[in-house]
């Protein structure tokens, strides 16, 4: 008849009536390790467990051990992904090189209010939208603007969208090929924009957005 196993308070398996495992650990005995240990099936065919320590030489036994420190690390990044979510605005921005590379822009808070966008799909059939803040809003091909796209019609400095006293205006900077809005050009006088209005400037329409 099969000698029944026992397990002390550190958590080791032992046949007989003390722990030896304990007496030759001393006062550290489970202070570091965990044991995970797997099912199998013996010579008789029924299913047991035996602890790491008993592997000895019987092959059969398959057990794994476990670093306390790593698996408390491993809990907490797995704690880290199931809570983690997407906030709107949060995404990195994706810029679109001239030689058609795609380069993740640098990302700032913004210290102005964000009040509205531009939508065009004029050289992009899935979309590209442009944020638009409080204050003046530079248009054009040069990098330096607020809005700066690809466009070799457009001139560098090409429009200035502003948003003052909850009123949105676009105008004309001397551009070289003009600007337009609702088909119309604007020529150099401010032009008030309402919700859904379509500005043309260079070879991009865009769509004016509103989000007040």
């Amino acid at each position: 008849m099969a000698r029944e196993w026992k397990q002390c308070p550190n958590g080791h398996y032992y046949q007989g009536t003390s722990c030896p495992y304990c007496k030759t650990m001393g006062s550290s005995a489970g202070s570091k390790t965990s044991l995970k240990t797997e099912a199998f099936v013996g010579n008789g065919g029924m299913n047991s467990q035996i602890p790491t320590e008993m592997q000895n030489d019987n092959r059969e036994t398959k057990t794994t051990q476990i670093d306390e420190q790593e698996t408390a690390v491993n809990n907490s990044e797995r704690n880290i992904l199931l809570t983690k979510r997407t906030i709107f605005g949060d995404e990195p921005e994706i810029e679109v090189t001239p030689t058609g590379q795609q380069v993740e822009k640098k990302m700032y808070r913004n210290t102005r209010k964000l009040v509205g966008w531009l939508v065009t799909y004029s050289f992009d059939a899935m979309g590209v939208d442009y944020k638009l803040y409080e204050g003046r809003n530079v248009i054009g091909r040069d990098m330096d603007c607020n809005i700066t796209v690809n466009d070799g019609m457009m001139s560098g400095k090409h429009a200035i969208l502003l948003f003052r006293a909850d009123k949105y205006s676009l105008t004309d900077n001397q551009s070289s090929h003009g600007t337009f809005v609702n088909n119309e050009d604007i020529n150099l006088e401010p032009r008030y924009l309402n919700d859904g209005d379509m500005i043309y400037m260079g070879e991009t329409l865009f769509k004016f957005r509103t989000s007040l």
